[in-house]
């Protein structure tokens, strides 16, 4: 039986510090009996954006920041694992459907509140799909970009992966410089760098490759913190190239390790959790479980 989970993880825009890349795995009850690692079984992933693209970068604008994230990532020469850039879509619902025949790894931009445009007493505020069902942001407003990743519980393997940005609540820039003023209201659009665009979709492509938020090391593009103003994450530190390359080396197929061996640890696999809040949602017909990766800031 395939299960599909949601991850999430929260990388603040503001703030510090695991020497080692973290491979998400499936949630399982207990530290003891760690879940699968996930992984895409083809290493050559296509990804959609959504046409309308950011309101304040603009549609051209962010669709060459998103190309450039994707560059970050093939780049990596001890990796075969590739992200593919398969076209923009009118398409702008985030999530699986396992009885579907065309899901797309999807990158679209939330521009208003769901609290702004949702009827009151909606049952998507209690049963989850407002974001679909309104093209509306329903997380925290301090969350700026929301991946999801649909993967079999059984094996691990990723089915679907889907990133959702928070327009409603920040301002998105490709600008190279100079830094928005911290504490000064950021104009819309703005000529400063607020959330960077590629800064922002390198770290959550991060999140579909495979890997989960690091603690430990700042150099880190999977580090879980960034401030406004931040482009570091633009390009991949050497901890996010361990990783990258430990999961999908040169003709390894994205073959999926098996937790604890001696292959796993002499590549660096860190082999705790992810850790994301995990939340299990087994009443859906697939046992489908829910979990969010979450990516917050502030100003």
């Amino acid at each position: 039986m395939r299960a599909a989970l949601l991850l999430s993880s929260a990388l603040l825009l503001f703030g510090s510090s695991a020497q080692a890349f973290v491979r998400a795995r499936v949630p399982t009850a207990t530290s003891q009996d760690p879940g699968p690692y996930l992984y895409w079984a083809h290493p050559r992933v296509p990804m959609h954006f959504n046409q309308l693209g950011s309101r304040d970068a603009g549609q051209l604008e962010a669709l060459a920041a998103t190309r450039a994230s994707y560059a970050a990532w093939n780049e990596v020469e001890c990796s075969d694992f590739e992200l593919v850039h398969a076209g923009t879509t009118a398409k702008n619902e985030a999530g699986f459907d396992p009885m579907g025949d065309s899901d797309t790894n999807l990158i679209v931009w939330r521009e208003v509140a769901c609290e702004e445009v949702v009827p009151p007493g909606d049952s998507c505020f209690v049963n989850g799909g407002c974001n679909n069902k309104y093209d509306c942001w329903d997380e925290s407003p301090w969350v700026a970009g929301v991946t999801t990743i649909t993967f079999s519980f059984r094996t691990g393997e990723i089915l679907d992966a889907d990133i959702e940005l928070n327009g409603a609540g920040f301002v998105f820039t490709t600008v190279d410089s100079p830094e928005c003023l911290p504490g000064r209201p950021i104009p819309r659009p703005a000529s400063c760098v607020a959330t960077d665009v590629q800064n922002t979709l390198t770290h959550e492509l991060g999140h579909v490759v495979g890997l989960a938020d690091v603690y430990d090391d700042p150099d880190a593009t999977l580090y879980w913190q960034a401030k406004t103003g931040e482009a570091s994450k633009r390009t991949l530190g050497q901890d996010d190239i361990d990783g990258l390359c430990a999961l999908y080396p040169p003709g390894s197929g994205s073959t999926p390790l098996v937790a604890g061996s001696p292959e796993e640890r002499a590549r660096g696999c860190a082999c705790g959790g992810s850790g994301a809040p995990l939340a299990a949602l087994l009443m859906l017909p697939l046992a489908l479980g829910l979990v969010r990766r979450r990516r917050a800031a502030w100003a």
